[in-house]
């Protein structure tokens, strides 16, 4: 079948090509071990453990299948499963290994030449990379770099497999080997490689760094990392690529696509700040470990790692640990964690060593024992606002709690945060109920930006999510209930903007304007009704779910209500409270209406 992407649809006759053309096996062998048995070819299956070969090739007929796992199906397919990809760029994957040019069909001429300099663009970095990557080895101007990689214990097989280079400090050494290939200035400054003088004439971007190579999640080079050596270099420690048509520095993670297949065996992903952080883990054994490209860790990135692991742990050196700004990166971090349902953890490392040293000269295996040490983002952070306080008096406690509050009103899962709320009763040495009340009212007035969600209890979001199911899977039966909730009722930003969408009568994920949502409607479109595992809902459910969701909004408002109305005083101002009030009195029945007939336990 073709696939549809944002370039157009690719052509079934390009389809039909790349896998008549795509050697299953020959693919197949660049991930495992392959022999021949017969007409079909035998290997360990690569999607789950096992000693004997049940992972079967048939290169008549382009397939594969699994007699253990059952998995299955074409090359495409194969190489969907072993990197993660989606269909249209496992294609694009495979046809740039095969060389073969895909036609995109419904594309106007502004998407035909855009996929043209993209594709340009890309063959110009894997020039680059080339030329760099040749210059550290051979060239005389590389000493310098040669011996700082050196001094970080980098071995020379490791700098191959990075693509690891030197750019040299004269003034435009790449743009004229570019050149040389036939590639245009207009595609060399569009694509970040070179700078346009003053005088109109062309210069290297980087001069006198390290270079790494930054590829995306197949492999395809987009960018790179420079790190200054020379001591007449003026300019930052690392400068970065510009953002480029093929790059964009807040989605990419330095070094996923080598590590993409062992942090789905091991189900956890290590994030470190600088690249040859990276390169060392890697190096030793933690093929886990990568890196964002001079931007703080964001939604973009767990996004792409999530398609790896839900499970993270950001290792921070000891000296970076108690800093602020640590803190602040950390925070930011787990607040769009949150809304990728991410598991975040924090790894504090002996002060004075960063990752590749404390790895170099500990070994691999002492790493994989440390990161038992890392503990949850949220303990991190509270132990971090404790830190320095004096809680064996009672003003100290006082400012444990305040500090604490802005974390805690944070927390999206209501579990997690009852525990910690008894957590941080205990460190401070007081009660629980204390801190539960204060924890209540830093949720009803906190105005600190979060995920979606983050006030709401946990119940809240499983009703949002079952009505939507209600909604995609049986749109007849809820059409009479539609108008009973507002798009602002639905409390996660991705709930509302699905509901915006149902309430106009479209039920189709793919319309959905963001990938996200679009992502949440698909999955919600086939998942399970809760207490519904096949059949239809009977009307009893539908309507629990609907009033419940209307109780929630009423419990906000009730909420916002005694909050105005604990700010007002009665004697100066008996109009607004009385009115207040009985706003108030009227939510409350309100509510107590849509409660009375709630069965047991609901």
């Amino acid at each position: 079948m073709s696939g549809g992407t944002g370039k157009g649809r690719i052509a079934d006759a390009d389809l039909d090509l790349l896998r008549d053309k795509a050697s299953i096996v020959e693919v197949a062998a660049d991930y495992m071990k392959v022999r021949q048995a017969g007409r079909i070819f035998k290997a360990l299956c690569p999607f789950h453990s096992e000693k004997t070969p049940s992972f079967s090739i048939d290169p008549a007929k382009g397939v594969f299948y699994c007699f253990g796992c059952q998995k299955g199906g074409d090359v495409i397919t194969l190489v969907r499963e072993l990197e993660s990809l989606d269909f249209v760029e496992a294609v694009e994957h495979l046809a740039r290994k095969t060389g073969i040019t895909l036609h995109y069909e419904q594309l106007s001429a502004a998407e035909r030449d855009r996929s043209k300099t993209r594709n340009r663009l890309i063959d110009a970095h894997r020039e680059a990379v080339a030329y760099y990557h040749a210059l550290l080895k051979s060239s005389a101007g590389a000493k310098k770099a040669r011996q700082y990689l050196a001094s970080r214990k980098l071995k020379p097989e490791t700098l191959e497999r990075f693509q690891v280079g030197w750019a040299e400090a004269n003034w435009d050494g790449l743009t004229k080997h570019l050149k040389t290939r036939g590639f245009r200035d207009d595609e060399l400054t569009t694509g970040g490689l070179s700078l346009r003088t003053e005088r109109g004439g062309l210069i290297d971007r980087f001069r006198g760094r390290v270079m790494f190579p930054i590829f995306d999640v197949t492999g395809e080079p987009r960018a790179f990392g420079a790190r200054k050596l020379l001591d007449d270099d003026d300019g930052p420690k690392y400068l970065n690529s510009a953002e480029s048509p093929i790059y964009k520095k807040g989605t990419i993670l330095y070094a996923l696509n080598w590590g993409k297949a062992e942090i789905v065996k091991a189900d956890v992903a290590i994030v470190v700040e600088g690249y040859t952080d990276v390169i060392a883990l890697h190096q030793e054994g933690i093929p886990l470990a990568v890196a964002t490209c001079g931007t703080a860790l964001g939604v973009e990135h767990f996004q792409s790692l999530s398609r790896f692991t839900k499970n993270v742990v950001i290792a921070l050196d000891g000296d970076a640990a108690g800093q602020s700004a640590a803190e602040r990166a950390v925070e930011r971090a787990y607040l769009d964690a949150q809304q990728r349902d991410m598991s975040l953890r924090v790894l504090t490392l002996p002060a004075g060593s960063d990752p590749a040293e404390h790895v170099v000269a500990r070994g691999g295996e002492e790493f994989r024992r440390t990161l038992q040490d890392s503990v949850p983002v949220v303990e991190f952070r509270l132990r971090a606002r404790l830190q320095g306080l004096d809680l064996s008096e009672p003003e100290g406690r006082s400012r444990g709690l305040r500090a604490c509050l802005p974390v805690l009103a944070q927390v999206a899962d209501q579990v997690v945060l009852r525990d910690y709320t008894r957590w941080v009763a205990d460190r401070c040495g007081l009660d629980y109920d204390i801190v539960f009340l204060e924890v209540r009212k830093a949720l009803r007035g906190s105005s600190t930006p979060g995920p979606a969600g983050i006030k709401q209890a946990s119940s809240q979001v499983t009703k949002e999510r079952e009505a939507l199911k209600l909604a995609l899977q049986f749109p007849d039966l809820v059409e009479e209930h539609l108008e009973r909730l507002d798009p602002d009722d639905f409390q996660v930003p991705s709930h509302r903007s699905a509901w915006e969408q149902i309430r106009r009568g479209d039920t189709d994920p793919s319309h959905a304007p963001e990938d996200g949502v679009r992502a949440l409607m698909t999955r919600l479109a086939v998942e399970p009704v809760e207490g519904v595992p096949d059949g239809e809902p009977g009307d009893r459910l539908i309507d629990e779910i609907f009033t419940r969701l209307e109780e929630f909004a009423v419990t906000r408002q009730i909420n916002e209500v005694r909050s105005r109305l604990e700010k007002l005083n009665p004697v100066n101002d008996p109009p607004s409270y009385d009115a207040l009030f009985k706003e108030l009195v009227a939510l409350e029945a309100a509510r107590r209406r849509m409660t009375i007939d709630e069965p047991a336990g609901a």
